[in-house]
């Protein structure tokens, strides 16, 4: 197989890996059914994947204008199970839709339902942090569209408890990956082949580049303006190495908004030396 960089851009997020370019099988062939459980190496590579399909999904559709949420309910609305808390973190991401459609804007969203892992009092919350402390609860990544955002994603959660809300870091797309997929690395599925998170259909898929390269020689080196500029060539507990790559994060450039090569700059009013 042909040797490439394969470059993934997903919004300001780009990687670059080198490897190998792979090669369209002549005859698909069928999955077979499940008929042994996942060994711990595949499962470690599993996990490894869905936190990172995540990381690319997140950098392609949101930036600090959109909002990280946590949902958490009273005892009145607490789900029996993480089943029924996905699909009330559901109904509510549907009411939100139609609020956001009757007024022509869009929702952006992917959401996961935790349970499992323990949480102290903060203090922010105090004695509210103990709705996150092994108790079902949702975390959303939703997309902003104007400064009344925060009162209506408050005010539409009808589950009780308490809702935060905080700006997306861009330099943080990788641990906020990891943070929403914990529960399934820490605790596993509750079934096999479970998905960890669920993303709305409208998000906006991350491109996907190769690059042929002459030789193994080839090197990378951080191209201009890169921002968070960081190489990887990591080994996993079993024994594979991954392929050796680069994250880092790419700006676009801004036009300075008094001037431009077809208009000159305003010029100044200089009040103070009018007669």
């Amino acid at each position: 197989m042909a040797r490439a960089i394969k470059h993934i851009k997903a919004g300001l997020l780009n990687f670059e890996i080198i490897g190998t370019v792979p090669e369209e099988a002549l005859v698909r062939q069928r999955r077979s059914g499940r008929c042994c459980a996942t060994c711990a190496a595949q499962q470690f590579y599993n996990d490894k994947c869905s936190w990172r399909e995540l990381e690319l999904k997140l950098a392609a559709n949101y930036r600090s204008r959109d909002y990280v949420v946590t949902g958490t309910y009273d005892n009145a609305h607490l789900p029996r199970n993480k089943a029924e808390t996905k699909k009330c973190c559901y109904k509510y991401l549907r009411k939100l839709r139609d609020v956001r459609r009757k007024r022509g804007q869009e929702l952006r969203y992917v959401y996961v339902a935790e349970g499992w892992h323990g949480k102290a009092d903060d203090e922010y919350f105090g004695g509210d942090g103990r709705l996150e402390d092994k108790r079902f609860h949702n975390h959303m990544v939703i997309n902003g569209c104007g400064p009344g955002d925060l009162e209506e994603i408050r005010s539409l959660w009808p589950y009780g408890g308490y809702v935060r809300i905080e700006p997306v870091d861009v330099h943080y797309y990788r641990e906020l990956a990891k943070y929403l997929t914990k529960e399934a690395r820490e605790f596993g599925r509750a079934k096999p082949g479970e998905k960890v998170w669920s993303p709305s259909r409208n998000l906006i898929k991350y491109e996907v580049e190769y690059i042929d390269i002459p030789s193994d020689s080839v090197t990378l080196s951080a191209p201009p303006g890169a921002v968070d500029y960081v190489q990887f060539s990591e080994r996993n507990p079993y024994g594979f190495a991954d392929c050796i790559g680069a994250r880092y994060l790419l700006f676009p450039d801004e036009a300075s908004p008094g001037y431009s090569y077809t208009k000159g700059r305003k010029p100044k009013k200089l009040n103070n030396f009018l007669p």
